[in-house]
C-alpha cells in the first residue's frame, strides 16, 4: 500500500502553506518546498516532523528539482500521491512599465517552473498508479486581463499544459488538473505596489482557504478545471459559451 505524499511547491506562504497544513492535518507525508528555507523551517516549528520534509528549492534550477524530487520520493519506494505545483509570482503594472527581465521572470517561474516539476515527478507519479497532478491556474487564463499582462500569458500556458497532459498521463494512472481561482487575500497579492482596474471591479473575497477546499476536492474528483468560487463559476461558465468579441467586451469593461 502507497504511503499517502504530496510534494507542494511554493510552501512557504499563501496557498501553499494553507495546503501544506490541511494535508499535513490529514496525515499525509508532506514535502514543502519553496525558496526561502529559513521561512520554511520558521513556519512548520511546532509541526510533527516526523511527516514533514523541507527543501530550499528554486523550481527554474531542472537540477534542484530532480535532486528535491528523487529525495522525497526515495523514502517512498519512488513514489509521489500527489504534485501540488502551486509556486508563481506576479507583478501587477502597465506592461511597459514593468522591467522585461521581471515579465520573463515571472514567465520562467510560473511556466518553465512548473514544467520542470512535472517532468521530474513523472516516473514517481506513474511508479504509485494512482496519483494526481494539480497546477495553481487563474481565473485570468480566461482572457487576458490588462496590467497582469505575463501573468495571465502564464496561466494560459498553464491551463494548455494541464489540458495536454491531462490526456497524455491518464494511460499511467495519473490525473492531472487544475484549480482556476480569481483574485485571493495572500501577501503575493498584498504586496503589490500597484493594483489593477480589475481588482477594484471584482474585489479579493478569496481566502487561501477557500483554494485548499478546491484542492482537496481535485484530490478527491479530479476534473480538469476547477474554479474557486460560485460567482466565478459562473463567470467562467458563460465565458466558455460566449463568443469571443463578448468576452473581450466584457474585459474591457472590468479594466476601465
Amino acid at each position: 500500500m502507497n504511503t499517502n505524499t504530496i510534494l507542494i511547491t511554493g510552501a512557504a506562504s499563501g496557498i501553499g502553506l494553507a495546503a501544506a497544513k490541511h494535508f499535513h492535518s490529514l496525515g499525509y507525508v508532506v514535502g514543502m518546498a519553496d525558496i526561502n528555507l529559513d521561512l520554511l523551517r520558521q513556519v512548520t516549528q511546532q509541526w510533527d516532523n516526523t511527516r514533514l520534509r523541507l527543501f530550499q528549492l528554486d523550481v527554474c534550477d531542472i537540477s534542484q528539482v530532480q535532486h528535491a524530487m528523487a529525495k522525497f520520493c526515495a523514502e517512498h519506494n519512488d513514489c509521489l500521491a500527489i504534485l501540488l505545483n502551486n509556486a508563481g509570482i506576479l507583478e501587477i503594472g502597465p506592461f511597459e512599465t514593468v522591467s522585461i527581465e521581471q515579465h520573463q521572470r515571472i514567465l520562467n517561474i510560473n511556466v518553465n517552473g512548473l514544467m520542470n516539476l512535472c517532468h521530474a515527478a513523472w516516473p514517481y507519479l506513474k511508479n504509485h498508479g494512482n496519483s494526481t497532478v494539480i497546477n495553481m491556474s487563474s481565473a485570468s487564463s480566461d482572457y487576458g486581463v490588462p496590467e497582469l499582462a505575463s501573468y495571465s500569458a502564464s496561466k494560459f500556458a498553464v491551463k494548455a499544459l494541464t489540458e495536454a497532459l491531462e490526456l497524455e498521463w491518464k494511460k499511467y494512472g495519473i490525473s492531472v488538473c487544475d484549480v482556476m481561482p480569481p483574485f485571493v487575500a495572500t501577501n503575493m497579492l498584498k504586496s503589490q505596489q500597484k493594483s489593477a482596474k480589475v481588482l477594484h471591479r471584482l474585489g479579493v473575497n478569496i481566502t487561501a482557504q477557500d483554494v485548499v477546499a478546491v484542492i482537496d476536492k481535485q484530490i478527491r474528483h479530479p476534473k480538469t478545471h476547477r474554479t474557486v468560487s460560485v460567482f466565478y463559476g459562473i463567470l467562467h461558465r458563460l465565458s466558455n459559451i460566449s463568443p469571443a468579441f463578448i468576452n473581450r467586451l466584457v474585459m474591457k469593461w472590468l479594466s476601465r
